[in-house]
């Protein structure tokens, strides 16, 4: 397949694209300002994934093959279900303003698929290394003006970090987000030492991202974060056996045996008392109040337990069904089916693989935590859509370069 094509207008949109989203990934480490950011992202990505997109329409020639176009189609029904109930809900937003938001995610969707079908394989590589890079530098310049500057103490829940505290920058706003996102790119580092054929250097720079990123997240105490970070590790070390990742999974199981050692009071605390952090009670109220609206629910960002401290279900599936309903669900759970259907469909294709334990990774994470994910240029975006669409990409690259029933070399 001819993966760049030769137009030179297309490539120079193509890397403008590229640009738009490595900032919009690297933005909690790169940005203080998330309007600057946003700014930056809609010129660099969705103006140009909207030209590319009716460019396309226009010539009837699209990238966009089976599994990419299902899962567009769920991704947008599932937005306007979600857009169409801030009519009935107490947040405020209008549903013009909401289906503007979902509009840019589409082309953002759009977008990444676009770019992970074209880009040649060392560019893609080189895209993911130096996002992890930026992040892993973001997470040491914080952690060493914390622990040094701050004279913040390494222990346990001592202190839970999620900022810099040099004025507004890498403030992430709340702990457990921070995990989350840091240990995205974690996951992301993984993968790529998954997929192999780096030379060592590459490895140790990769294995070193990945160590610097773990102090990080352990000082959030984000439970969430831990155990997704975990599952997705060894959903790699089985799926694809490599040396390299065994060894990354080996050295990683040591680190928490020692961790485990070193606060197992403190852990025992976390079991036997912290437990859930009230989560069954929360999960408990959604439900009783789910089925005061089942169908349709209480509304795009409906106010939550006003008599409680809390913002959401603590479970994005959770807090589907509460103000989407069944309906919302059911679309929701039809994108998710559209992802699985592709990835199986082309599991003997590496980068498929490898990109699916970003998938695996936000889907364990969300189980307990994550609540909107329409909304402006921002986490969510990197959290939640980014993993979804990175994958389908993979799926429509797969799907365009290689029969579904041998196992492609060619990422």
């Amino acid at each position: 397949m001819q993966w760049i094509t030769e137009s030179k207008a297309h490539r120079v949109v193509y890397w403008l694209m590229g640009v738009g989203l490595f900032l919009q990934l690297s933005s909690k480490v790169l940005y203080t300002s998330d309007s600057t950011n946003g700014v930056h992202v809609y010129l660099l990505l969705i103006l140009p994934a909207l030209l590319l997109t009716v460019w396309s329409f226009l010539k009837k020639e699209s990238l966009f093959l089976v599994e990419a176009k299902r899962f567009l189609v769920a991704a947008g029904l599932f937005m306007t279900v979600c857009s169409v109930s801030a009519y009935w809900s107490d947040s405020g937003q209008s549903v013009l303003y909401v289906l503007r938001k979902s509009l840019v995610i589409f082309l953002y969707l759009a977008a990444i698929i676009y770019l992970v079908t074209v880009a040649k394989w060392q560019h893609i590589k080189f895209f993911i290394m130096m996002l992890c890079v930026v992040a892993a530098v973001g997470a040491l310049v914080s952690l060493c003006y914390q622990l040094v500057v701050l004279d913040e103490s390494f222990g346990w829940r001592t202190f839970r970090i999620y900022r810099m505290g040099h004025g507004e920058w890498i403030d992430l706003g709340y702990p457990v987000i921070a995990g989350i996102y840091f240990a995205l790119f974690g996951v992301l580092a993984a993968s790529l030492v998954a997929l192999g054929h780096q030379n060592h250097s590459q490895n140790l720079v990769l294995m070193l991202v990945i160590l610097v990123l773990l102090p990080y997240v352990f000082l959030t105490f984000s439970r969430t974060s831990w155990i997704a970070w975990a599952v997705a590790i060894c959903y790699l070390m089985v799926v694809f056996r490599h040396r390299a990742t065994i060894a990354l999974a080996t050295i990683l199981a040591c680190i928490a045996f020692v961790m485990i050692a070193i606060y197992q009071n403190e852990m025992a605390v976390e079991v036997t008392e912290r437990q859930l952090s009230g989560r069954p009670q929360i999960w408990l109220w959604t439900l009783q109040h789910f089925l005061e609206h089942p169908l349709l629910g209480h509304g795009f960002a409906h106010s939550f337990w006003p008599e409680k401290p809390y913002a959401h279900a603590h479970n994005f599936f959770l807090q589907v069904l509460f103000e989407h309903g069944i309906l919302g669900l059911t679309c929701y759970l039809f994108m998710l089916t559209s992802v699985f259907a592709g990835v199986w469909r082309y599991r003997r294709n590496k980068l498929v693989l490898a990109a699916f334990a970003l998938v695996i990774y936000i889907l364990t994470a969300m189980m307990v935590d994550v609540q909107h994910v329409i909304t402006r240029p921002g986490l969510f975006w990197s959290i939640f859509w980014f993993p979804l669409a990175f994958t389908i990409g993979a799926v429509n690259r797969a799907q365009l370069a290689a029969p579904i029933n041998t196992l492609s070399e060619d990422y």
